[in-house]
């Protein structure tokens, strides 16, 4: 009996947490647009004149979508 009420307590954190978390959630999404943009982006990154260009104007699209992706999850 102690055994199992010494369990139940060590798991009581773990449980209260989850619940907190799981009771103050919204729904996080990204908008169509964060992808949309992106596409774009990786298109205008394929026909620059060189690959040293195309792979940093594709690096500027991953950090702009990563950009894109938080502010939509974040709000701000």
């Amino acid at each position: 009996m102690k055994d199992s009420l010494k369990q139940l307590l060590s798991a009581l954190p773990i449980l209260l947490a989850l619940l907190f978390v799981a009771a103050d959630s919204s729904p996080a999404r990204a908008e169509a647009n964060c992808f949309i943009n992106l596409r774009a982006c990786y298109f205008r990154a394929a026909n620059a004149d060189t690959w040293g260009t195309m792979w940093l104007m594709g690096l500027d699209c991953e950090l702009d979508f990563t950009d894109c992706v938080r502010r939509e999850v974040i709000g701000r």
